[in-house]
């Protein structure tokens, strides 16, 4: 464990923020697609009401499950 924490902080700024921050990224990344894609729907479904009621859920559940699935796959094994 002492290994690989001293060769992330021997890694450059760029390369350390992605390792310590990925999750967010991730996250907000997913989020964005999700509320691309409620506003697709929105727009197919001619759908006018409950904009917030449908625009929550699609943003919360895809950055929620791609932060925790990040963490659990990608930070804590290292």
């Amino acid at each position: 464990l002492n290994i690989i924490s001293r060769k992330i902080k021997q890694l450059p700024e760029s390369d350390r923020n992605l390792l310590e921050y990925g999750s967010a990224y991730i996250g907000l990344n997913a989020a964005f697609g999700g509320l691309i894609a409620n506003s697709l729907f929105r727009r197919i479904l001619n759908v006018t009401q409950a904009r917030l009621a449908s625009s929550l859920p699609m943003a919360v559940i895809p950055f929620l499950t791609a932060n925790l699935s990040y963490q659990s796959l990608v930070s804590l094994p290292l």
